[in-house]
């Protein structure tokens, strides 16, 4: 592990920020495919912590490779959903598909639907179990993280703010680490959510968990691919579910996500009651 006090932290900010400025003056003939927006945050922190003297790292999304900035707890802490992003993912997928799908392939849903309940609180019941389970499992991954980063760098860096740029204003935003931590879990939550609700529905319709798992999986692994992004793909609720990406922009394309967002999830929810009050057990 290298000892952060051992480097001249402001040095290699400047070294990083004069590096990126001739990267940018030369970036329509560089070979090297880094997204134009990632550079510009970067250079606008560098500056900032020139400026402001800063001496740990502030640079969240991308890092100039000619320049060292040591990591401390705080910085890992903010990158947790980068780093567990698919983690999470899969278990969401896996105990969404396993929840309904399970009681449909082993039979159990026949004595289920037998209870005095009707088949909306049932349905109601493995949702709210389902949501439950998804943050806590949130909740224990970033305490996890939290523990992790402090013994491993200690826990002085949590004292700091979180610091990024938005890219709308184009000036530098701080903000308490726990309310910053709190902000970016709800944004990524509501998106775990959806794909709860995406995978709940496709087990209902298809009672195969294989195919489920390997349909949820594909259909998160395309929200990531942002070069689909057009003028039309940009309303579907892949690539708005995860509110995250637009706490730092304008307050229009923030809304626009969360609207998008709230109507896919009362589409795929309203599906999923219809369907399940529906569905035909008998032959099963």
């Amino acid at each position: 592990m290298m000892n952060s006090s051992s480097i001249d932290i402001t040095n290699q900010y400047k070294r990083a920020y004069n590096s990126d400025n001739i990267y940018l003056e030369n970036y329509q003939q560089s070979k090297e495919n880094e997204d134009y927006k990632d550079a510009i945050e970067r250079i606008h922190l560098e500056k900032y912590a020139i400026d402001n003297n800063i001496k740990y790292n502030i640079l969240l999304n991308s890092q100039n490779k000619n320049a060292i900035l040591p990591q401390d707890a705080r910085i890992l802490l903010m990158k947790v959903f980068d780093n567990f992003d698919i983690l999470i993912v899969f278990l969401v997928i896996y105990l969404s598909c396993t929840i309904l799908t399970e009681e449909y392939y082993i039979g159990t849903i026949k004595n289920l639907l037998t209870k005095p309940y009707t088949r909306v609180k049932i349905l109601l019941s493995k949702i709210l179990t389902n949501f439950l389970i998804i943050i806590s499992v949130v909740i224990i991954l970033v305490v996890i993280q939290y523990l992790l980063g402090g013994l491993l760098f200690g826990f002085e860096s949590y004292s700091l703010e979180a610091i990024r740029y938005n890219t709308f204003s184009q000036d530098i935003e701080t903000m308490n680490l726990a309310q910053y931590m709190l902000v970016v879990s709800l944004s990524k939550i509501l998106m775990y959510i959806i794909l709860s609700g995406f995978s709940l529905l496709f087990g209902i319709i298809t009672n195969n968990m294989a195919l489920n798992i390997l349909i949820s999986l594909g259909i998160y692994f395309l929200s990531t691919f942002k070069t689909l992004l057009n003028n039309i793909t940009k309303y579907l609720f892949i690539y708005n579910w995860d509110i995250s990406q637009y706490l730092f922009t304008d307050n229009a394309s923030l809304q626009q996500a969360l609207i998008i967002s709230g109507i896919s999830l009362l589409i795929i929810f309203s599906f999923l009651i219809f369907i399940f009050k529906n569905k035909d057990v008998k032959n099963m």
